[in-house]
């Protein structure tokens, strides 16, 4: 039993379906940063003790690294595993570490950036068949600071999805997630969670990151392991992947918490034995041993055949639609990988690929770049298992177009962009449209119908060519014309409202009774007419002043009358004005119409009608004047044209004859004139005296007069001009 048990470990170790394979560990690209310790050993290139020492009963402690039990389950399916500890090269064969001396590479969360010589080291190695295994951690899990945690250097790596996943980074869903799922591809063609090691039953994660497949790039990619709820066929949430690439394999995990086994070197921390939790291992040696490089049938010589039948030439693809390429490729053996490139020189050089790896289905669909240009060719090139190959491409050339947008603006405005503006299908643009100052979107056609005056238009999901005009027009202002008092503005031209930069002449027309004041507001003088420039909404007031005289008449007394000194006589009159009587002002006069005129009221309201107490003054030439203010201090004036007189009871004062008689002085108290009024029986010499309370005479006049009533004037003064007290 003992030999046979050494003869199976001998079988298992060198048996020829699995002796020769190689794996190669990374260690050069920070793989023990921080408290990660992602080895299978700490003595490299090669580990020790010898791995000829392993049989199926070693222990998978058997080196000293937190990686170390991948490193001895593989060795004892027939690997031999060696650490890598310089740059990725390819084709140096003075390098003994080179990729092609190996059948895969496994690169355990690397933690500094490949450089640009690695990067296509990489990619070469894996389209010539080699195997990747591609391990990463959750975001922010940069564990030497610079900057770079694994999610971001495995999407650096390839960034336009070559290889068919983008691993969740900053600002992804799900970048950072714990959580064990046992949502397993249950195909049973999956080699990778149904093969050699068993079936896949969960896997967990212990902060790990997801990725998002992109089979319109790499049709071949697959998911593995998806978080627990997701339906099979999302293209998120994907814990687990993997695609071919060429010739080549990749195998996908977005978490270093499965590789762990708890043996790390002494002072690293935070570790334990997710190897052996769950189905991890199983995931990781099955997705390991699917990604290795296959053996070519021996002998194999035939190169495939192909045609590619679509684009043939003369198409018009747009940007950014969807195309099938099509194609026919057989082969001896059989067609193991198909890759697609397209050239824009009309097919003298291929250097933009479309997919690689691609299963034999003959057809492909193309989402069309955004490369404008007439030369477009598309190259197929069909790959057997012993790397044999074949092409075949475009006949002639088609052309990739976008779609326009053709944007035009009329006088006041402009649209941005403008012109012809190219679109990819399902792409979209906005149309802004800006008017100049002073002016307004007037309406805004899109395709030829009208879309209102609107200030920006989005064609969104364009799939065809589109219009746009805009026209705009001048802003409008009001010209609002106010009046105060009587009269009329006129403007010219006379409008509702007015383009901006437009004069307006406005002129006042004063109604009867008025005159033009002057103008306020936008505008101000005190002539006119006057121009006003629109530039904004404005008002203009027109201020006319009253210049009609109240119209007066005096009704009583009308003249003639014989009124007693001392008796009271209503003194009447009508007023009336344009904007209405003021005020009334009652006067009177003892000498005849030229005065001088004695105050008797003022202030009087309107009423028509004033109570008169004559004076004991007598008087055969008496006149009454009223005078009517308006609020302007316009001045209406009507008096008695024939005199009336005051007589002075019992003694005939007033009357053209009777006996000698003097009258009080009227007005009396007087502020600086007085009459003194007296009645000569016949003619003759006249001497009329003042005294004061003295008897001194302080003003005398002496004159010939007629026989009868008489009213002599005195200032106040004496002789000698002094006024009297």
């Amino acid at each position: 039993r003992a030999f046979a048990s050494s003869l199976l470990a001998l079988l298992l170790v060198s048996s020829p379906g699995l002796a020769a394979k190689r794996a190669l560990f990374d260690n050069f690209h920070a793989e023990q940063a921080g408290n990660a310790d992602w080895v299978i050993d700490d003595q490299q290139p090669t580990p020790s003790p010898v791995q000829s020492a392993i049989v199926p009963s070693t222990a998978r402690t058997y080196w000293q690294g937190a990686i170390s039990s991948w490193g001895v389950d593989l060795v004892k399916r027939g690997f031999t595993v060696t650490t890598n500890n310089a740059a990725f090269t390819y084709g140096n064969a003075a390098n003994p570490l080179d990729l092609s001396n190996f059948d895969v590479l496994i690169v355990p969360e690397p933690n500094t950036l490949f450089s640009a010589a690695e990067a296509t080291a990489i990619l070469a190695f894996v389209r010539d068949g080699g195997g990747l295994v591609a391990v990463g951690d959750h975001d922010v899990s940069d564990r030497n600071n610079d900057g770079f945690d694994s999610p971001k250097i495995w999407n650096a790596l390839d960034p336009t999805f070559l290889l068919g996943v983008h691993w969740g980074s900053t600002g992804d869903a799900n970048n950072n997630i714990v959580q064990t799922s046992s949502n397993v591809n249950a195909a049973a063609s999956d080699s990778v969670t149904r093969g050699p090691e068993g079936n896949v039953g969960s896997l967990a994660f212990h902060n790990g990151t997801t990725f998002t497949l992109h089979p319109e790039v790499n049709p071949s990619v697959r998911g593995e392991v998806w978080m627990t709820g997701l339906a099979q066929t999302s293209l998120t949430g994907v814990m687990a992947a993997s695609s071919r690439y060429g010739s080549g394999r990749v195998f996908f995990l977005g978490d270093s918490s499965p590789i762990d086994d708890g043996s790390a070197n002494p002072g690293n921390s935070s570790i334990f034995d997710g190897w052996g939790e769950a189905t991890d291992s199983t995931l990781i040696m099955n997705g390991t041993l699917w990604a290795s490089r296959r053996a070519a049938p021996a002998g194999d010589a035939v190169a495939p055949t192909v045609t590619l039948t679509s684009p043939n030439g003369g198409e018009d693809w747009k940007a950014g639609s969807v195309h099938a390429i099509t194609w026919s490729a057989s082969d001896n053996v059989g067609v193991t990988a198909i890759d697609l490139a397209w050239s824009s020189d009309g097919g003298v050089t291929y250097p933009n690929s479309i997919a690689t790896g691609l299963t034999n289905s003959g057809s492909a669909n193309w989402t069309v770049p955004d490369v404008p240009g007439a030369n477009v060719r598309v190259r197929v090139t069909a790959l057997d298992a012993a790397a044999n190959s074949a092409t075949d491409a475009s006949n002639a050339s088609f052309t990739i177009s976008r779609w326009t947008i053709t944007a035009s603006a009329g006088a006041g405005g402009s649209v941005s962009p403008s012109g012809a503006t190219g679109v990819a299908q399902g792409g979209s643009v906005t149309i802004t449209i800006t008017p100049n100052a002073n002016t307004h979107v007037a309406d805004v056609l899109v395709d030829g119908v009208s879309a209102g005056a609107v200030p920006s238009v989005t064609f969104g999901n364009v799939t065809a060519n589109h219009t746009l005009a805009a026209s705009f027009a001048a802003d409008l202002f009001a010209l609002t014309t106010n009046v105060v008092g009587g009269g009329t503005v006129t403007r010219l031209p006379d409008a509702a409202s007015y383009a901006f930069g437009t004069v307006v002449q406005l002129t006042a027309h004063p109604t009867s009774g008025w005159a033009f004041g002057s103008w306020s507001g936008a505008a101000s003088g005190t002539t006119g007419p006057i121009n006003v420039t629109m530039d904004a909404a404005k008002s203009v007031t027109a201020t006319f002043i009253d210049v009609a005289l109240p119209s007066v008449g005096l009704t009583s007394p009308a003249g003639g009358e014989a009124w007693d000194a001392g008796s009271v006589h209503a003194i009447t009159w009508t007023a009336t004005d344009n904007v209405g009587v003021d005020s009334v002002r009652i006067e009177a006069s003892l000498t005849g119409p030229s005065g001088p005129w004695t105050l008797l009221a003022h202030g009087l309201a309107n009423t028509g009608s004033w109570s008169w107490t004559l004076p004991a003054t007598a008087s055969d030439s008496a006149h009454v004047r009223v005078r009517a203010y308006d609020r302007q201090g316009n001045i209406g004036t009507a008096l008695n044209t024939t005199a009336f007189a005051i007589r002075l009871a019992n003694t005939g004062v007033g009357a053209s004859a009777g006996a000698l008689s003097l009258a009080r002085p009227w007005p009396n108290p007087a502020s600086g004139a007085t009459t003194l009024s007296f009645v000569l029986p016949a003619s003759g010499e006249a001497r009329l005296d003042v005294l004061d309370v003295g008897g001194r005479v302080v003003w005398s006049q002496r004159e010939r007069v007629e026989a009868g009533a008489h009213a002599w004037r005195w200032d106040g003064r004496d002789g000698a001009g002094a006024r009297v007290s």
